[in-house]
């Protein structure tokens, strides 16, 4: 199965979507003919934001088949995972467990992707006991504090033992520390200096780490604040123009329930909308 390369045009509409303008959706159609596998699965990121599950699963089952037609793995991960979630949701779960079964049929018999192969294993896995067997989330979901956590000074002193040269006045230090904090430290001191690195660049994970925190502390209008933030980072939109949603939310447990109700998802999804200025339009 070939990659398959989207056109100026088209990816501008999708970024058009991204921002919130759905009248673009109109104008998606247009490409229908040439990239319907691309066109449904906009369609379905946009369906399942509006929490129009049905029509998102759907959509989703008829590219199940060809999403080895995106370059990243990132898409297609992120859309079947939203498939076994809102397959649980709609009671459509033997529906998508058949689809899973039938994808893993066409991989082997292609001789494709193995790490799809065991990822439908994974999913069928999550739909039939309800748990999900990622390592984030015994990380994160739920996030408890480590038994013998360290201060921020003690591991302040074990990251100086090693780069004299960081200082607690400069970003790459506070961000060193950030880590250090949320690895082996109090969740107190993680968001304390997750406030400081406001406006600094972050990974995603320093986003969703942040969440589990402010959630542990009994801080669940700040976790919030901090998904919103996250939706605007804009950090999930990186394997390609389709994306025009943030699908990875499904895939971390904190997330997912926040997408999953209703005014929750709204702030998420208008915040989505803003426009940083990030240089994604290439």
């Amino acid at each position: 199965m070939e990659v398959i390369k989207l056109p100026k045009k088209f990816r501008m509409v999708c970024y058009d979507i991204m921002d919130g303008k759905d009248e673009a959706l109109n104008t998606l159609e247009t490409f229908s003919e040439q990239f319907p596998h691309q066109v449904a699965a906009v369609k379905a990121e946009v369906a399942y934001f509006n929490m129009d599950y049905n029509r998102a699963l759907d959509l989703d089952l008829t590219i199940l088949p060809y999403l080895e037609e995106w370059y990243y793995s990132n898409v297609s991960d992120q859309h079947m995972i939203a498939m076994a979630i809102t397959s649980v949701v709609l009671h459509r779960e033997e529906e998508v467990l058949d689809a899973f079964r039938r994808e893993q049929e066409r991989i082997r018999a292609e001789n494709g992707w193995q790490q799809r192969d065991r990822y439908c294993d994974i999913l069928m896995n999550y739909i039939r006991q309800g748990q999900m067997p990622f390592a984030d989330d015994t990380k994160n979901h739920p996030y408890n504090e480590p038994e013998e956590a360290k201060s921020k000074e003690q591991l302040w002193k074990e990251i100086q033992e090693n780069n004299k040269k960081l200082t607690l006045d400069s970003v790459d230090g506070k961000r060193r520390l950030y880590n250090f904090c949320c690895m082996f430290g109090h969740a107190r001191d993680a968001v304390e200096l997750f406030e400081e690195l406001s406006g600094a660049p972050m990974a995603e994970s320093s986003y969703t780490d942040a969440i589990a925190r402010y959630l542990y502390l009994g801080e669940r209008d700040k976790a919030i604040q901090t998904a919103e933030k996250l939706a605007t980072s804009r950090l999930w939109a990186v394997a390609g123009p389709t994306q025009v949603r943030p699908m990875t939310f499904f895939e971390d447990l904190n997330l997912r329930d926040f997408i999953m109700e209703e005014s929750t998802l709204r702030k998420i999804r208008e915040a989505a909308y803003i426009d940083d200025g990030s240089l994604i339009r290439k």
